[in-house]
């Protein structure tokens, strides 16, 4: 679903849902997925990211949709302290997990896109003493400095 993040009532429903589920749920964190779609005009379609900074900031940037993600990982740590989210994105966006008073976006982690497909691709393609230890080292620890990361060894793909 492609949201417009312009819109009040859009946003306001959005952040009304976090707060509900927050609330009388208990829920203790969200993790939000396809968050390029929501960081970009292009959504992230037909797009490589090489890690250039100007890949990830300029006129292709949805601001609404980068606002509406600050206020929902302020909302929900206002709310509960202790709640964790977690953005699902593969363009890499650096201060995606950056608190909001430093100027990123707020998310507590990063969902490690890669490392799910890099363990199918080793199991199925290559015999254990193929692999390159050197490559899945630095794949498993390639983030920028202060990210967290949650890494998962299956794919719900």
């Amino acid at each position: 679903m492609l949201f417009d993040y312009s819109k009040y009532e859009v946003v306001r429903f959005l952040l009304s849902n976090i707060a509900y589920f927050l609330q009388e749920y208990q829920f203790d964190g969200f993790r939000f997925d396809a968050v390029t779609s929501m960081l970009y005009h292009h959504h992230g379609i037909g797009v490589g990211f090489s890690g250039d900074y100007r890949e990830y900031f300029g006129p292709h940037i949805d601001v609404d949709g980068v606002v509406y993600l600050m206020l929902a990982n302020t909302l929900a740590h206002e709310i509960n302290p202790d709640a964790i989210t977690i953005a699902e994105d593969v363009s890499g966006m650096p201060t995606l997990c950056r608190r909001v008073d430093e100027g990123g976006v707020g998310f507590d982690y990063r969902l490690s896109m890669y490392i799910p497909d890099m363990w199918i691709k080793h199991l199925k393609e290559y015999k254990d003493e193929d692999w390159n230890m050197g490559h899945l080292a630095f794949n498993l620890t390639n983030r920028r400095y202060n990210e967290k990361c949650v890494a998962y060894c299956e794919s719900h793909d």
